[in-house]
């Protein structure tokens, strides 16, 4: 889920433009590799090191089927009266924000017996 404001929504129509590639997850560990709030052209070179065809990355990540998938996103974190990430379902949990590993764990453990 894009945070609100245009550098944040700009890198999730990138990551789902590198999705289409079949590569986000070569995408993302090469942005989650630099700092944070990475500048757009960084970004872009990132993707082209990730594998990217660049050309098709930017033609995809302006595609109305991008702004549908980011809209459906937003209405269902609004729906959820999620406001940012992390947050996390597992099972009919909602974890809005962060949390530790033992306290997911417990939850995905609850959520596969059916104990919560």
């Amino acid at each position: 889920m894009p945070i609100p404001g245009p550098a944040s929504i700009n890198e999730a129509r990138i990551a789902l433009a590198a999705n289409k590639q079949g590569k986000h997850e070569q995408f993302h560990d090469a942005v989650m590799s630099k700092k944070p709030n990475v500048d757009e052209a960084t970004i872009l070179q990132l993707a082209g090191q990730a594998g990217l065809d660049l050309d098709r990355l930017k033609t995809d990540m302006n595609s109305p089927e991008i702004d549908a998938e980011i809209k459906h996103t937003l209405e269902i974190a609004k729906a959820l009266r999620l406001n940012g990430t992390p947050a996390f379902i597992v099972g009919s949990e909602l974890v809005p924000g962060a949390t530790d590993l033992e306290t997911l764990q417990s939850l995905v453990d609850e959520a596969r017996h059916g104990t919560n």
